[in-house]
């Protein structure tokens, strides 16, 4: 069954409730349903873990996390799809998410070069300093196919993890029917060609 294979995976109860901003969970790890692993919950959480992943927040095991709680899907996939974005990953997550958001709005797309300086901009966004006050101008431009580039990217790529695994349940599950079938099959002509017809 797939369930076997995605729980080698998956972190357990203990390293859940030692992320960081996930404390509040503690009293509800007890909820079965956190933990199921089938079609519906493994679908769910990919759709949440991915979308989640894309969001231009600090934490985003949050959000996930709490999908998870509301729409009762499995807590541990969705929490370790979040991890797809991080620091390796920041710069092509953004430069899609942008790029995306920039065709939507009909405005110039960035090279990389272009967004490693936005991502710059992002990590001071808040200084008080000088530099940051005119990163705050330059960023007001940013902003919006940022934001809109990063959500959509996000739905896309929930949509397509759900698909997927969706795909991927049924194929396994069908194809391990039609084996089961094929050796009761076969064990059932070997039973009867090694019998005695009766006189």
């Amino acid at each position: 069954m797939p369930k076997h294979i995605i729980r080698r995976y998956l972190p357990n109860p203990e390293k859940i409730a030692k992320t960081p901003g996930l404390g509040f969970l503690r009293h509800r790890l007890e909820d079965p349903n956190l933990w199921h692993l089938n079609r519906r919950s493994a679908s769910g959480a990919m759709f949440w873990g991915l979308w989640c992943a894309f969001l231009p927040m600090p934490f985003q095991t949050l959000p996930a996390a709490i999908a998870a709680l509301v729409f009762r899907v499995n807590l541990p996939l969705a929490i370790v799809l979040c991890w797809i974005s991080n620091p390796l990953t920041m710069l092509p997550v953004i430069f899609v998410g942008y790029d995306i958001g920039a065709l939507i709005l009909q405005k110039p797309l960035l090279n990389m070069a272009e967004i490693s300086k936005l991502i710059v901009h992002l990590g001071n966004l808040f200084d008080s300093t000088p530099e940051a006050a005119a990163n705050r101008l330059n960023m007001a431009e940013h902003i919006e196919p940022f934001l809109l580039g990063m959500l959509v990217s996000g739905f896309l790529a929930g949509g397509v993890g759900y698909l997927g695994m969706n795909w991927y349940w049924r194929h396994h599950v069908t194809r391990a029917w039609l084996l089961r079938s094929k050796r009761q099959s076969q064990a059932g002509n070997t039973h009867d060609s090694g019998t005695d017809p009766k006189p």
